[in-house]
């Protein structure tokens, strides 16, 4: 019930208003007639219908406290509606809250499939990270405490303790939807401090390095390396490029990732790396350009690779991209040109009126 001066929210049988001490005095609710705590209650309307209503419980929604309830109308007798509210009471006390696994398995059957591949991918790790040690558990079972110390154990980065984070989030407003607790306590779980490291870009001794890698030894992850050095690609974007989108007579693939301009542009394949992309079509699988079982795979071979070269461990493979786009801004590339190469939206209105064919585009890339 809300107060019928202030209008907060209220539990069922409050006299006064515990904010501004107002006697609730509702006509609307005049034939209210309440029963013991929990149980619930059963009221008269204008029409002569009777409502059963229950209240389960309460929890915290942008700082505003809302109520959990039921609510049936239109029982012609009261008994009746008292009937319905006993089943909806012994419900209640036969219901047993799900534990963590059965809350996962919920979650991917219906909320995973409408989230991006990046995200399903974070939120499997996330659940690998926590499932051995509590997912058995019920749900109702966690204090904030120990959700907390479950987090703090289960990874150590700032992104990926919160990607365990807003998995309980997930885990906690399914539950709350099916009215088995009142409260998101996931929302008080306190990330670590978030230190944004300086993007670093691969030197030419490193390049040169790499170069001298690949053609000693026709290694698939430093030609994949290199290809992305000397495109832009993405590491999502190149191992999702399949061999028919590559066109090594005008020299460009087809494909990519993000924003909807982003899936279907052109990415140009410059002079020096159309060796390493015939290297990779040759060894490609499953009509993918560059495959692997995934893209922790692919991770793991690289920072072997890393290591067996000695490249410095903060080199990741989407430095490649800071690394393509610093070096093409130092060559002096256009914005325009360069917008269009990376492959950015936000550009999107000055491109339709520059008309930059594949052959400007591959000119500019050439000059690497």
């Amino acid at each position: 019930m809300t107060c019928i001066s202030c209008k907060r929210e209220l539990p069922d049988d409050a006299v006064f208003c515990l904010y501004c001490g107002k006697k609730q005095r509702s006509e609307e609710k005049k034939h209210i007639r309440h029963r013991g705590n929990g149980q619930g209650s059963v009221y008269k309307d204008s029409k002569g219908h009777y409502t059963a209503e229950k209240t389960f419980g309460y929890y915290m929604e942008s700082g505003k406290r809302k109520r959990i309830f039921k609510r049936k109308k239109g029982f012609t007798t009261k008994k009746a509606a008292l009937e319905y509210l006993a089943t909806l009471t012994q419900k209640t006390k036969d219901r047993k809250a799900p534990t963590l696994s059965e809350l996962w398995a919920t979650f991917e059957q219906y909320v995973s499939c409408d989230l991006s591949k990046s995200k399903q991918t974070a939120y499997r790790i996330a659940w690998k990270n926590i499932k051995s040690s509590v997912g058995y558990r019920s749900i109702d079972d966690f204090t904030v405490s120990e959700l907390q110390d479950v987090t703090d154990r289960a990874a150590k980065s700032y992104y990926t303790r919160r990607d365990v984070k807003t998995l309980f989030s997930h885990f906690y407003k399914l539950a709350i939807r099916d009215d088995y607790v009142t409260d998101n306590k996931a929302q008080y779980i306190k990330l670590p401090k978030l230190i944004e490291k300086e993007k670093e870009i691969f030197t030419k001794d490193e390049i040169q390095t790499l170069w001298i890698d690949y053609n000693a030894h026709k290694c698939k992850v430093t030609a994949a390396i290199l290809i992305m050095i000397y495109t832009g690609m993405r590491p999502g974007e190149l191992l999702q490029i399949k061999t028919e989108n590559v066109n090594l007579i005008e020299q460009y693939l087809t494909g990519g990732i993000k924003t909807e301009k982003g899936k279907r542009r052109k990415i140009i394949i410059p002079d020096r790396i159309v060796s390493l992309i015939q290297y990779l079509e040759r060894a490609s699988k499953d009509g993918l350009l560059c495959w692997y079982k995934n893209k922790n795979d692919f991770y793991d071979e690289w920072q072997e690779k890393r290591d067996e070269l000695e490249i410095r461990e903060c080199m990741t493979p989407y430095c490649c991209r800071h690394t393509y786009i610093t070096q093409l801004t130092a060559l002096g590339v256009s914005p325009a040109m360069l917008q269009e190469l990376a492959g950015h939206e936000d550009y999107e209105t000055t491109l339709n009126y520059t008309h930059l064919s594949v052959k400007d585009r591959l000119q500019e890339v050439n000059r690497l």
